[in-house]
Order: C-alpha cells, then sequence, then structure tokens
C-alpha cells in the first residue's frame, strides 16, 4: 500500500516556512503602506496648491483664498476632491506674495508648499 498526501509533520513544516515568510514581509508591507500615505498627502498638497494658484492667474483681481482643504478644497471653478484617509489636515493660506499649503499626513509626516 503506497501512502498519497502530506504526514501532519511535512504540513507543520509547511506553516512554519509559511509564517516565517509572512513574518519578514511585514515590515516591508507596512512601510510601503506608510509610504503611499504620504505620497497621497504630498499629491494633495500640490494639488491644493496649484488650483489656488489657478483661480488667482484667471482672475488676478480676486481676492486669494485659503482655509481648511482637509475635506477638498474650492477656489472658483477649480476643485481640489477629498483625499481620503491619507490625509490627517490640511490648511491653506496666502502670505502676501504666495500660497502656502501646509499638510500633515495620517502617519504624522508634514508637508509644506511652496
Amino acid at each position: 500500500m503506497s501512502a498519497r498526501g502530506l504526514t501532519l509533520i511535512e504540513l507543520l513544516i509547511v506553516l512554519v516556512i509559511l509564517g516565517i515568510l509572512g513574518t519578514m514581509s511585514l515590515p516591508n508591507l507596512l512601510a510601503a503602506r506608510r509610504a503611499a500615505g504620504e505620497g497621497v498627502a504630498l499629491a494633495h498638497a500640490h494639488n491644493v496648491l496649484k488650483a489656488a494658484w489657478a483661480h488667482v492667474a484667471q482672475d488676478p483681481a480676486t481676492t486669494p483664498v485659503g482655509g481648511d482643504c482637509t475635506d477638498g478644497f474650492t477656489a472658483g471653478s477649480y476643485n481640489v476632491p477629498d483625499p481620503g484617509p491619507g490625509v490627517a489636515s490640511c490648511q491653506v493660506a496666502w502670505t502676501g506674495q504666495f500660497f502656502r499649503v501646509e499638510v500633515r499626513s495620517r502617519s504624522g509626516r508634514s508637508f509644506t508648499l511652496p
């Protein structure tokens, strides 16, 4: 009689190897997730800055807009949608000469443009 299939020991060895591989890859996956969230925050800051400047360029007589941009941003006809959960906070302000956008990602990293 020939035995077919895996023995209990072979199955346990496979599970241990899979566990080791999963443990080794977890830090890389978490780092990739954090980097993606920070990329979302930085991209949102760039989009808000571009929308604010585009609005002022379209109508130079307009008063520059500012305020909270965490849930999206609208400047005239330019609309930046809600960035989602990657952005913890966002503020845009007119300094008298240029726009300043400050964004903080969910991981806590802050970006200031320009």
